[in-house]
Parts: structure tokens; C-alpha cells; sequence
């Protein structure tokens, strides 16, 4: 069956307004509901742990936190406790972060991110299954330790990915795949091939690793004054070392000249960043549009293969998207 999510984008005003879009959106039939975590904005088990108490059947997802920040350990106690508070319907999404936030901003180290988060997601799935964790040599130091809580059913756990080696990573380990926002359409096949490659490469059942992407709404009847803003965003995300080029060749967006605009962007002149970025680039990258056109791109997203879309509209939209788009 067809699986669709919502997503909570940050500035939640208080408790009743973010209760009554958590409810809608259990109510309008959609499967999951999410968070994601932006450091120095609001702490994300905290809202799931609100978001259990609020509601009743909807899974309810995080995407994602990172091993630097949250100790494997840490990590384990969260998803056991909000697992137990939910009644079992936690979605665990994990990523590596950037080495601008945990290095340049919070003065952590940021080394290995992959084999950091490959470990990390094997000491959380052992700690939830109870097990005893004896491991002082490795890169989280764990010496007899277990939970003492219990979730209630195996807690799924969803990879961030976005490059090749971090998607066949999601294959090999995970349980899911979160693929990036503002990511177009063209790029997903290539992406679930690697994906599906990797779970073949470990052994495991290449259909059974979920593929789920975060898809920026915009429901509008009127673009033009929309698209400026995803083209400032899109600047940014697209300056980021490897990203124009893997979007630029699995994804056949025509970027121009990369290195202009990472110089743009580096100068801190947004403007300038955002005229690089074509109209073309933002409309392939977001659903924007009325209900009818964002209905059409979502089929297009799950035609390319994604079993499970995740819609992240701008917070004050949430309740016209979450009705407008229900399943």
C-alpha cells in the first residue's frame, strides 16, 4: 500500500498549535509524521515525545540526529523511551551531519563519518534488542551496557544518503532510506540502484530497505513569487562540495557554471547565488503549484521510486497542505 508522510519544519509557536497539526494529520489518513533536527532550534525527542502523547496511530519519525552529537548510547534510550510512550510507532532516522555544524560551530570532531555512523546504527539496534554491549576499543566505548527499556517492536532505522557510498551504506545497514530534500525526480532510479546494490553487497533482501525522501511543498496558485525563495535555497545546497555535480549528472539539472556560483555563494552574496539557479532548477527540485500539479509530482516521485514520500511544507501551511494533499 502507498505510504505518505508529513513533515513539521521548525518555529513551533507552543503546545496546542503543534497537538492540532499532529492530530490532522493522523485524522487526514497520512501515515507518518516527522521532525528533523537543526541544532540550536527545538530539541527533537522532546517534540516526539510530545507528539506520542498527542496522538494515537500515526508513526512517528525523526530525521534525523547524528553519532557526534548523541552518543550511540544516548541515542538508544531516546527511541526505547518514546517507542514505549507511542505504543510502538517510532521511525529512528540517523545521519552523519556536515563537518561545518559539528566541527565549525559546536567544536567537535568530525572524523570517518561513515564507518562512525555504520558503528553507530550496530550499537543502537543491539542496545534496543536488549543485548549487552561489551565494546571499550571502538569508537563508542561501551563497557556491560544494556537498556533497561524495551521498545515494543524492532525499531526501524532510516539512513540520510545522498552520494553513492553513503546510499549503498543505507542498503548494507539500515532498514530505510531518507533521501534529501530538494532532491529532482530524475535523480531518484539512480539513487535506489545504489541502494538496493548495496543491500545485495551484505547479503539482504534489496526490496526490503524502504525508500523514503522529504519533498519541499509549496502549494500555490501562483508560483512566480515562490520561486525566488527556492532559488536562494537551492544556491546554497548546490554550492556544497559534490552536490551541483551528483545533481547536475543523476539528476539532469542544468546548473551552468558550478564554479561561479560557489563563489557567489561563498561571498555571502545571496542575491547573486540565487540568479545562477534557474526557475527550471527550483521547479524540478520542489512541488510547487496547486493541489492538482503537487499531486502529479508526487506520482512522478513514486514512479521513480520512492515508497514513501514525506511532505515538508512551510510550517504556517501545514494544515491547508495536510488537507489539501490527504490521502
Amino acid at each position: 500500500m502507498a505510504r505518505l508522510g508529513m513533515v513539521l519544519h521548525h518555529g513551533i509557536e507552543g503546545g496546542t498549535a503543534m497537538a492540532r497539526r499532529a492530530r490532522l494529520a493522523e485524522y487526514r489518513g497520512y501515515d507518518s509524521l516527522w521532525v528533523t533536527e537543526r541544532y540550536f532550534q527545538e530539541e527533537t525527542f522532546s517534540l516526539l515525545g510530545f507528539l506520542a502523547a498527542a496522538t494515537e496511530r500515526i508513526e512517528l519519525g525523526v530525521g534525523v540526529v547524528n553519532p557526534y552529537t548523541r552518543h550511540p548510547g544516548l541515542t538508544a534510550m531516546a527511541a526505547a523511551t518514546v517507542d514505549r510512550l507511542s505504543a510502538g510507532r517510532v521511525l529512528l532516522g540517523l545521519g552523519r551531519s556536515d563537518p561545518g555544524v559539528i566541527e565549525g560551530t559546536l567544536g567537535m570532531p568530525y572524523e570517518d563519518p561513515r564507518e562512525t555512523l555504520s558503528e553507530a546504527v550496530d550499537v543502537i539496534r543491539r542496545l534496543l534488542a536488549r543485548e549487552t554491549v561489551d565494546q571499550p576499543d571502538g569508537r563508542f566505548a561501551l563497557r556491560d551496557a544494556s537498556l533497561a527499556v524495551r521498545p515494543l517492536r524492532p525499531t526501524p532505522i532510516y539512513l540520510a544518503a545522498i552520494g553513492p557510498r553513503a546510499l549503498r551504506l543505507a542498503g548494507a545497514v539500515a532498514d530505510g532510506v531518507l533521501l534529501n530534500a530538494y532532491v529532482p525526480a530524475a535523480y531518484i532510479p539512480r539513487a535506489v540502484t545504489e541502494v538496493r546494490a548495496g543491500a545485495e553487497e551484505a547479503g539482504r533482501d534489496p526490496d526490503a530497505v524502504e525508500i523514503a525522501c522529504m519533498l519541499v511543498v509549496r502549494l500555490t496558485g501562483d508560483p512566480a513569487p515562490i520561486l525566488p525563495q527556492l532559488r536562494a535555497r537551492l544556491a546554497g545546497i548546490m554550492a556544497e562540495p559534490h552536490v551541483g555535480e551528483l545533481m547536475a549528472d543523476w539528476g539532469g539539472l542544468d546548473l551552468g557554471d558550478l564554479d561561479a556560483l560557489r563563489a557567489a555563494d561563498a561571498s555571502g552574496d545571496r542575491e547573486a547565488a540565487a540568479q545562477l539557479v534557474s526557475d527550471e532548477v527550483a521547479e524540478a527540485c520542489a512541488l510547487v503549484g496547486d493541489a492538482g500539479r503537487i499531486r502529479e509530482r508526487i506520482e512522478e516521485y513514486r514512479e521513480a521510486g520512492v515508497e514513501h514520500p514525506l511532505l515538508l511544507p512551510r510550517l504556517r501551511d501545514f494544515e491547508e497542505v495536510a488537507d489539501a494533499l490527504a490521502p
